[in-house]
C-alpha cells in the first residue's frame, strides 16, 4: 500500500476583488500517496491550479489560504516563507503552465537549468553542474542532451519545453511534482509523449504526481485516482478506471459525456460566478436531477463502497435491469446519482435519504 505524503483538510482559498470575495477553492481535502498520480480534473476556471498553486504558497499576496496542508508532520501553511523556502522545489515542485512564458527567452536552457541546480545542490563547478542538466535532460528523453543546453527557449517545439520545464522541476529531486495543464496547447502525438513521460517519472523515482488537466483522455490514461473540481469543490474523487467507467455525480457525468470519444455532448448552462454565495448544491441550475432541496442545502460527502449502495433513498428506487441494487464504485461524491437506476426512475438526485 502506498504511503501518504500529503494530506490536505478542508483548503478555502479566496481572493478580494472589486466584484466581491472570488471563493477560488472551497473546503478541498484530498491525499496524494508516493508512487501514485492523482489527477483534478475540471472545467477551466473550476479552481484547480489555485489548489495547485496553494501547495507551493505560490499565490498571490492578497489571497486568503485556510485549512491544513500536513506533510511529513508539518502544516505548509503555517510556515514561515523561509521554511517554506527550504521545502519548495527541493521537496514540492511545480511545473507550470504555459512554458513559452515560463522560460526566460534571453537565457540559454543551460544556464537556466544550472540555475535550478544551484538553488538546490549549493555550491558546484560548471562542469558538474553541466553534467547534471545534460543528465536531467537524458531523463526527459531529449535527443542531443548536450546540444541543447546551448539552446534558447524559442529554437525549441512546445513539447520540448515541457520536458524542458520537467527536468527543471526534477532538479531538487522533489517528493510531491505538480503539473498544470502539462498536455495544455500540445497536438495529439506530442500529449501522448508529454504523458508517457509524466508517468515514467512517478515510477522511476517513487515521487507522488499531482495532475492538473482538462484533458480527461491523458487523467483516464495516466491516472490512479481522479478528483473531479467544480466551482471550487471538490464533488467527486476515487480510482481513475471506476470514477470513467461509473460516474456518480450529475457534474461528473456530463463532463465524460463531453469527451469527443463519447459524443462531445455540452453540458447545459454555465458555472456559477465564484462570487456567488450559494446556500446549496452549486450545480443545482444546470442539474437536471436538482430537486427543491438542493437549492436550499449543501449537500454533505458521500461515501460509496466497492459493494452495493447501501443509501436509503437509492433503495427505495429499486435496483438496475438485473434486479440488483445498483453496483458503486469505489467513489467518494456529493450526489449518488447512480445512471442504471435513472434510467428507469424520475430524473432526482440520490443525495438525500
Amino acid at each position: 500500500m502506498s504511503e501518504t505524503l500529503i494530506v490536505i483538510k478542508q483548503l478555502n482559498a479566496s481572493f478580494q476583488t472589486r466584484e466581491g470575495l472570488v471563493q477560488a477553492v472551497d473546503g478541498a481535502s484530498l491525499e496524494l500517496k508516493r508512487g501514485r498520480i492523482f489527477g483534478l480534473i475540471g472545467e477551466t476556471g473550476s479552481g484547480k491550479s489555485v489548489l495547485g498553486l496553494s501547495l507551493v504558497r505560490l499565490l498571490p499576496a492578497q489571497a486568503s489560504v485556510s485549512g491544513s496542508i500536513l506533510y511529513k508532520g508539518m502544516d505548509l501553511l503555517k510556515l514561515s516563507p523561509k521554511e517554506m523556502r527550504q521545502i519548495r522545489g527541493r521537496e514540492i515542485a511545480l511545473i507550470p503552465q504555459n512554458p513559452a512564458s515560463s522560460l526566460n527567452p534571453v537565457m540559454t536552457l543551460g544556464s537556466q537549468l544550472r540555475e535550478a541546480i544551484r538553488a538546490y545542490a549549493g555550491r558546484a563547478g560548471n562542469k558538474q553542474l553541466n553534467a547534471q542538466a545534460a543528465g536531467l535532460l537524458h531523463a526527459m528523453h531529449m535527443p542531443d542532451a548536450e546540444q541543447q543546453l546551448r539552446r534558447y527557449p524559442f529554437q525549441l517545439s512546445g513539447g520540448m519545453k515541457q520536458r524542458v520545464l520537467a527536468a527543471m522541476g526534477l532538479a531538487g529531486s522533489p517528493s510531491l511534482l505538480i503539473a498544470d495543464e502539462p498536455t495544455k496547447g500540445l497536438d495529439a502525438l506530442i500529449r501522448v509523449q508529454v504523458t508517457d513521460m509524466l508517468a515514467n517519472i512517478t515510477r522511476r523515482t517513487g515521487a507522488a504526481l499531482l495532475l492538473i488537466t482538462h484533458d480527461l483522455d491523458a487523467a483516464r490514461a495516466l491516472c490512479d485516482e481522479v478528483g473531479v473540481m467544480y466551482a471550487g469543490q471538490i464533488i467527486e474523487q476515487g480510482p481513475a478506471k471506476e470514477l470513467f467507467a461509473q460516474p456518480m455525480h450529475p457534474y461528473t457525468r456530463g463532463l465524460i459525456a463531453s469527451m469527443p470519444s463519447r459524443g462531445m455532448i455540452p453540458i447545459a448552462g454555465t458555472a456559477p460566478s465564484l462570487t456567488d454565495k450559494l446556500a446549496g448544491c452549486k450545480f443545482y441550475e444546470r442539474c437536471s436531477f436538482a430537486m427543491p432541496r438542493c437549492k436550499a442545502e449543501r449537500p454533505g460527502l458521500y461515501k460509496a463502497a466497492h459493494t452495493n449502495i447501501t443509501n436509503k433513498a437509492v433503495d427505495q428506487v429499486g435496483g438496475n435491469a438485473e434486479g440488483q441494487h445498483a453496483a458503486a464504485p469505489h467513489t467518494t461524491a456529493l450526489h449518488a446519482a447512480v445512471p442504471q437506476a435513472v434510467s428507469q426512475h424520475k430524473a432526482r438526485c440520490f443525495l438525500y435519504a
